[in-house]
């Protein structure tokens, strides 16, 4: 059997894994898949599916980044009162 990682790192591989995706699904072969004169409500489909997934795209590594931010202030240990100096 293989280790499963901490969340934190499959949390940082698809913090990874979704500029590269977004990057392909922008890329021209599938982009004239969605170049077809359909129109909703006056606006091309094209249009709809790149700024679509540009809006999920941002969405999604919004809440990706307050995921890890939050994983990592929790990991951090509350400070001592009195600063944590011995005496």
């Amino acid at each position: 059997m293989t280790p499963v990682p901490p969340p934190e790192a499959r949390l940082t591989d698809r913090a990874f894994v979704l500029p590269l995706l977004t990057l392909v699904l922008l890329t021209p072969p599938i982009i004239t898949i969605f170049d077809v004169p359909i129109f909703f409500f006056g606006i091309p489909l094209l249009h709809i599916y790149c700024f679509g997934l540009w809006l999920a795209a941002i969405a999604a590594g919004g809440i990706l980044s307050s995921r890890i931010a939050g994983r990592r202030t929790a990991r951090v240990a509350p400070p001592r009162p009195g600063g944590g100096e011995s005496d």
